[in-house]
């Protein structure tokens, strides 16, 4: 029996998660069509600020409200299977550890939902909190080391079979020529278009969606072997602290929206600087602890490898997980894209979530 061809538009997290998915299962003859791919840059090769992918953290923190039932089962879904990948994949860059999340505030004064929902929970007692802090929680989580995993995502899905086209396409209805089947022995079936275009739907005709916009996100790569826990600080002194698992780590952040601006904000970085050492001492060697801040500051800021700047791809309204109809405009063909896109910041911990609920939508198309 031929396979039925699909194509997934966009190579970042969700793409690949959605393309691995569908590849996996064995009725499907995957191709992904993108402008941006992951790839070994060659040495001194700055990442493309095209896509959000490259330039995320990344680990396993629940971003959903207590009031976001949806989006709280796409994360928590993850959130199981990224465990279960750690275990069984050393390979993958996903390790576990140890998270913290400190809250300047709780939202609507609740406690968050995920505290009965993921393993070893404890609320940190009044003694345990810092300053400024009214409630914390440490939990057992995963790292995501964002090269590793990209590169990892993309082996399983060519070692499967999957198809990967590096191209830039203008209109929707383009990511037709991509058919894999046709290659081979036509299939004669239509294939089913997923669009995991992220950002580039701005422009992307057919679907132009206006509700995209970027939300700029400025981090420091820095060399602090000795950390091992990700913690947050979420409030009006935003930071968060994320190890990749292999010496380096990634330090934040920011989040402006409307933001283009690709360069290094110097007035954001000393802010990350500053409040990153404070959060988590570890940062730096145990022998400097007794300087004061601007001297931990400066120690830290030798400590940097890479500045990097990202534009997460918010959607107003949240993402757009949806079947739609077109005709295309050559052929007179009816075709069936499935839309999954503005994941804004959450897109790694809640990809597997939302890419079997894609695999779900297609198998009933």
């Amino acid at each position: 029996m031929s396979k039925q061809p699909v194509v997934v538009i966009g190579a970042g997290v969700i793409g690949l998660t959605v393309a691995n998915q569908l590849q996996e299962d064995g009725k499907y003859a995957v191709t992904i069509v993108a402008e941006h791919v992951p790839d070994s840059l060659p040495a001194g090769t700055r990442e493309s600020s095209g896509w959000a992918s490259p330039w995320a953290g990344a680990h396993w923190r629940a971003w959903s409200a207590n009031w976001d039932h949806w989006l709280q089962d796409m994360e928590l879904q993850t959130y199981h299977s990224m465990n279960e990948i750690a275990d069984r994949v050393p390979e993958s860059g996903i390790k576990k550890a140890q998270g913290l999340d400190y809250f300047e505030a709780l939202p609507d004064g609740e406690t968050p939902w995920y505290v009965s929902k993921i393993n070893n929970v404890r609320e940190l007692p009044t003694s345990e909190l810092p300053m400024g802090i009214i409630y914390g929680l440490e939990y057992s989580t995963v790292l995501i080391n964002v090269p590793q995993y990209l590169a990892y995502l993309k082996n399983k899905f060519t070692g499967m079979g999957g198809i990967i086209e590096q191209r830039a396409l203008d209109h929707i209805e383009e990511a037709l020529l991509f058919d894999a089947t046709s290659r081979n022995e036509p299939s004669g079936k239509t294939p089913i278009v997923v669009n995991c275009a992220a950002l580039g739907n701005r422009m992307l005709g057919g679907v132009c969606d206006a509700s995209m916009r970027p939300v700029r996100g400025q981090t420091l790569i820095v060399n602090s072997p000795d950390a091992k826990r990700t913690l947050t600080r979420l409030g009006s002194q935003f930071g968060y602290v994320i190890p990749r698992g292999d010496g380096t780590v990634v330090l934040g952040g920011s989040a402006e929206a409307g933001s283009w601006d690709e360069e290094e904000d110097m007035k954001t970085t000393q802010q990350i600087l500053q409040r990153t050492q404070a959060l988590e001492p570890s940062l730096l060697p145990s022998s400097m602890l007794e300087l004061d801040e601007s001297e931990r500051v400066r120690a830290l800021r030798a400590n940097i490898i890479s500045v990097g700047v990202g534009f997460r791809p918010m959607r107003d309204g949240g993402v757009r997980l949806e079947t739609q109809e077109y005709v295309d405009s050559v052929s007179g063909k009816p075709f069936t894209v499935v839309h999954c896109y503005g994941h804004a910041g959450y897109g790694y911990q809640s990809s597997l979530g939302y890419a079997r609920k894609v695999h779900q939508m297609i198998e009933s198309v």
